[in-house]
């Protein structure tokens, strides 16, 4: 089964708004690829969706257990300093630690400038999409 880490960008997105991140969130939902995750990625996005988007304390903690059904949690053993944006680098070692063949990204500034991180691809979800659904 193909390994996915999604940027807390992208599960910003499938949480809040919806479109091609809420289609490749739906993916791991309905097991047709494996979503990995990591404490570090959660944390992000519960203080994300709480700071940027107003989402209620409860509301963010109830999203967060619930991408814990489907997804794989991982606990990265090592650090990475591959990119300037610290949270990336936290991205990258998720994938890393659940050998993750893809991150999905909206990140063109960091991750998806990379284009490639050892042998994990890091692609837009409109990518994806047109690969693998």
């Amino acid at each position: 089964m193909t390994k996915t880490v999604l940027d807390t960008n992208i599960l910003v997105s499938a949480l809040h708004f919806g479109g091609k991140p809420a289609q490749v969130l739906d993916m791991a939902v309905k097991g047709k690829i494996q979503n990995v995750i990591s404490q570090p990625i959660l944390t992000e996005l519960k203080n994300v969706l709480i700071a940027k988007f107003m989402w209620e304390p409860r509301e963010a903690q109830n999203a967060v257990e619930w991408l814990l059904l489907c997804s794989e949690m991982v606990k990265p053993a090592k650090r990475l300093r591959i990119v300037d944006y610290e949270p990336d680098n936290r991205i990258l070692e998720c994938a890393e630690a659940g050998e993750a063949n893809f991150i999905i990204s909206g990140d063109r500034k960091h991750l998806l400038k990379l284009g490639q991180y050892k042998e994990i691809k890091i692609v837009d979800a409109v990518s994806f999409i047109r690969q693998f659904a």
